[in-house]
């Protein structure tokens, strides 16, 4: 059984070691902005707020927080819907598009070039652990 030192100095370690600057883009593609401007290019049609509450599992409010934001920074557009004064469409700007593919192509190039200074069989082996200690958390 580990001792809680070794639990502490461990999650020291882990905190030193990730790479904010690359995981901090990663992570705002996977949830927020970055995940709201993909959603918005992938789907057809008209999506309501809501909508985008349910796919990101968090609160109507936590949405229109996030999409007052967006829409200041001319990332969306947002209007009440045409079939339904109570829901508000959220559609992507060119300035949205843009900003989403400058953000995968950041995240790509950063991909690259971790893989060029580490080696894709260290990067593999470092996800097989990774998706290891997942499983052991998901328990």
């Amino acid at each position: 059984m580990a001792s809680q030192k070794d639990a502490q100095e461990f999650l020291s370690k882990l905190r030193c070691c990730r790479p904010q600057s690359f995981f901090g883009k990663v992570d705002e593609c996977q949830r927020g902005t970055g995940f709201i401007l993909a959603y918005l290019e992938e789907v057809s049609g008209e999506v309501i707020a809501g909508d985008l509450a349910r796919e990101l599992n968090v609160s109507t409010a936590r949405i229109a927080a996030l999409l007052k934001t967006m829409e200041k920074n001319e990332l969306i557009i947002r209007y009440q819907s045409a079939t339904d004064n109570r829901q508000t469409v959220v559609e992507i700007t060119q300035k949205g598009i843009d900003y989403s593919a400058a953000m995968k192509k950041q995240i790509l190039e950063k991909a690259e070039l971790l893989l060029e200074k580490v080696g894709k069989e260290e990067l593999d082996e470092f996800i097989r652990i990774s998706m290891k200690i997942k499983e052991a958390l998901d328990e």
